[in-house]
Formats: C-alpha cells, structure tokens, sequence
C-alpha cells in the first residue's frame, strides 16, 4: 500500500479553509486502489475528523510562510514513513482528479502568472545578500509555492535545505521578496525537478485567470489576502 502525505499549514483565520479543502482531497486527491492518504494538518485551532492535527503555535505574517519547511522537519520522524508527501496551501481547492501524474521525485507546479513570460519578467530574488537570490544568466521556469512534493526523503532534503537558507537569510536580516517560494526557486535551479506539473494544480480562481489555456485542477481560492493576515 503507497502511503501519500499531504501537508497544511491551517493556523488562525486560515482555518476556514481546512474543511472543504479535506473534503475535495477525499473526492479527488489519489483517490484510488492501493493508495492509502492523509493529511497532515499543522494548526492551532480544534479540527473536525479526518486529518491528523499537529499543533502549530501561530506567527504573524509572513512568519507561517517563511518557517513552513523547517515546520515539516520539525516532524520529519512522523513524515517520513509516508512514502510521497505533498505540501498545498491551505486556500486551495481539489476540483478534478489528481491522479498517478503526479507522483515523482521531486515535483513542482509551473506559476500561474508566469508560465509564458520572458526570462526577464520572472520575480526571482535579485539582491545578492539573499541565499535565494538568482543570477541574470539562470532560471527560466518560475514556480508557485502553493503546491509542491515528491518522494518523502528528497522533500524533506528539500525542506532541509530551504530551511537552513531561511535562517541565513534571517541572520544578514533580509527577507527574500517572495519569501519561502524565493527560495524554493532558487533550490530548483540546483536541483531541477523530475516532475513540472503545468499551471492546472495551482490554477488562480480570480477573473484574470479564466482564459488560461489549461484545465482547473487545484483550484487557488480568490480572498482577502489583508484580513487573513491580520488574524
């Protein structure tokens, strides 16, 4: 039995999302013979039944964001008897099936906003200081942060690794411009993924996105990104 591990971070407001977004990975995520599924819910809010609750003390913004890999590590020995783990926002929604596509090594899911933009216009980190930061002449595929994974062994090394990066970045007192997904690009210019899924697994729920040529797959929910922030 493949066991899959599918990783939330839900603390504070951000709980209101948890339900549905557990109910639609039951109806759609590896929904299938042989695949055992779970999912790991980091918060600090009483749940419903279903996901395995860790608690998760809250940080404000953008603290959940920055810390979300050195989080995973935290409980790498409750992880890593999953054999693939996949990180999703907790503002996302399953709304067609995911299935055996999606399983590789290391796996990262094309950006939305830049899946055919010029080297040029990508938003990769451009200071120096910064452990994520991109040089001009590298790069050419932007990635989301929203959703992403991979074997359980090279997702923890990742998260190992963008972790320690973080902390670097947090010693010289800078913060990468786009923060844990600054530096989750920078780790895949390294380490190239097996895997690129297009733009369908983290696909924007707001108007601008409606004519882009790809199927709804995982949805990223519209919201108010300032009031859930501030609480």
């Amino acid at each position: 039995m493949m066991k899959v591990g599918l990783l939330v971070i839900a603390t504070n407001k951000y709980i209101q999302f948890a339900h549905q977004l557990y109910q639609s990975m039951q109806q759609y995520f590896l929904n299938q013979p042989g695949i055992e599924r779970r999912m790991f819910l980091f918060t600090n809010q009483v749940g419903f039944a279903g996901p395995v609750r860790i608690y998760l003390r809250h940080e404000p913004w953008p603290g959940m964001t920055l810390k979300r890999y050195e989080i995973f590590l935290n409980h790498r020995k409750l992880l890593q008897g999953m054999d693939y783990l996949y990180y999703c926002d907790a503002d996302m929604l399953f709304v067609d099936h995911v299935g055996p596509e999606i399983l590789s090594d290391r796996v990262a899911t094309q950006h939305p906003g830049y899946w055919n933009s010029p080297r040029a216009n990508l938003p990769y980190e451009t200071n120096p200081i910064s452990t994520a930061y991109v040089r001009p002449h590298e790069g050419g595929t932007y990635y989301a942060g929203g959703f992403n994974g991979g074997r359980s062994n090279v997702f923890l090394e990742m998260a190992r690794v963008i972790s320690n990066n973080i902390k670097l970045d947090q010693q010289r007192g800078y913060t990468a411009v786009w923060h844990d997904e600054s530096h989750l690009n920078r780790y895949l210019i390294n380490n190239p993924p097996t895997l690129t899924l297009n733009p369908s697994y983290c696909f924007p729920e707001a108007s601008w996105a409606q004519n882009l040529p790809f199927r709804r797959i995982i949805l990223a929910l519209d919201k108010d990104h300032g009031a859930l922030r501030g609480g």
